[in-house]
């Protein structure tokens, strides 16, 4: 293994909204390569341009201060530097203080699990992850942490401290119930055992907290027994939801290594799961007509069948109305259930994702805005749009929403799951 300290140019990806998946606005990678060595990784794909992926990782060493740099850049102001600031001491109202850290509105930012993993061997030493942590905190920033590895459990202090400012959301990928075939796909991550326990401090703490259970790898994990064993163990260690999906495969060298592994270990999946992903999308999506159901359509009927919820959470962000995230919530159920599990065209949730990214961009109480009959104008909405939005605000769910999840019960019918 070899580990090298390199200087970060730029740390955050740029804003984004309407993330219908994690609900964040910014990501980052600590580092560049990834020592888990997950068979199945996205990051050894040449994409991402970080050649021995798994064998040399890169540390970004001046991580939290080039962050620093450019939230202070976008307009935030972290507190260490407005305690020091003589402004300070004429804002002797918390009303007052807490207006100072309102402006601009908060991101949410991933902090961890994106091209690789922030809790990896390297972070024991070098604590990138824990020091970007600290920075976050002190500009009063929601995170969202998504991990393979219990030692995010070192850093519960400042995360405790986040949720208390802000939000801290601490999710879990977890794949595979079988310690035997966990351990062909993700050998140098925690067991499933640990990922699990750590869950269940991380929800004892009072944080929020779920399991992502992607990718479900077709002809593998995607059995009944596997997932809804996932499930189950979820719900026991208090997770707030799992959300199963499936997996991206992109031509080249993530492609080759994952066939390889597939091919030395489960030589009697290894035909089909090449010729679902014989047409090299260079998105790395399968042939979904050569597969006889969408993880996340037996992933939904079992969350429900076990009781825990099938799709991540929206948290309210500091200083946000809560009936602004009610509707942001129910808005972007509706884009993900008609993309993801109905496999509807993007027409079809293109209205609802832009009123989404219009309130997540921030806009005044809905409720006052509905009082004054401005609501339509303000979010620009029209004849389908707006009884959605009204019916969210008075009842947390809509007529169009419930038709869906009709949809999808017809749809699992139909396939006999």
């Amino acid at each position: 293994m070899e580990y090298e300290t390199i200087a970060a140019r730029s740390l955050l990806s740029k804003p984004k909204y309407g993330d219908s998946w994690f609900h964040i606005n910014r990501s980052l990678n600590p580092y560049r390569g990834c020592e888990f060595a997950c068979a199945y990784c996205d990051g050894r794909s040449e994409y991402y341009h970080v050649d021995n992926f798994q064998t040399h990782i890169r540390i970004k060493e001046n991580a939290p201060e080039i962050m620093r740099k450019e939230l202070e850049k976008e307009g935030y102001t972290s507190r260490s530097k407005l305690e020091t600031e003589t402004l300070w001491s004429f804002l002797d109202d918390e009303d007052a203080k807490r207006l100072a850290l309102m402006t601009p509105r908060r991101q949410v930012i991933g902090v961890c699990g994106g091209v690789s993993d922030g809790y990896q061997q390297a972070e024991k030493e070098h604590k990138i992850t824990r020091r970007n942590l600290e920075v976050l905190y002190d500009f009063g920033m929601p995170v969202f942490v998504l991990t393979k590895s219990n030692l995010v459990l070192r850093d519960l202090d400042i995360l405790q401290q986040i949720n208390e400012r802000a939000f801290a959301n601490v999710t879990f990928t977890i794949t595979h119930h079988d310690p035997k075939v966990k351990h062909v796909f993700e050998p140098k991550s925690s067991t499933t055992e640990e990922r699990f326990e750590a869950l269940k401090e991380v929800r004892k703490r009072g944080l929020f907290g779920g399991v992502m259970a992607t990718p479900i790898l077709p002809g593998i994990g995607n059995t009944d027994e596997n997932m809804r064993a996932l499930a189950k163990e979820a719900k026991r260690v208090g997770a707030q939801y799992i959300l199963f999906a499936g997996m991206t495969l992109k031509p080249g060298r993530q492609k080759e290594h994952f066939l390889t592994v597939v091919k030395k270990n489960f030589p009697d999946q290894y035909e089909y799961i090449r010729e679902i992903y014989a047409k090299n999308d260079k998105y790395g999506h399968a042939d979904y007509r050569k597969i006889p159901f969408r993880s996340m359509i037996r992933g939904y009927k079992i969350c429900k069948e076990v009781g825990i919820s099938p799709r991540t959470i929206r948290h309210n962000l500091p200083f946000e109305h809560e009936i602004n995230t009610k509707v942001l919530g129910g808005l972007l159920d509706i884009v993900f259930y008609q993309r993801y599990l109905l496999g509807l065209p993007w027409s079809k949730s293109k209205p609802f994702q832009e009123v989404a990214i219009r309130i997540e961009k921030g806009v005044e109480n809905l409720k006052e805005l509905h009082e004054h009959d401005a609501l339509r104008g303000r979010l620009l909405l029209d004849d389908t749009t707006q009884p959605i939005v009204e019916q969210i605000m008075d009842r947390d769910s809509c007529d169009h929403l419930v038709w869906v999840e009709d949809k999808i019960k017809e749809l699992i019918e139909r396939l006999n799951l």
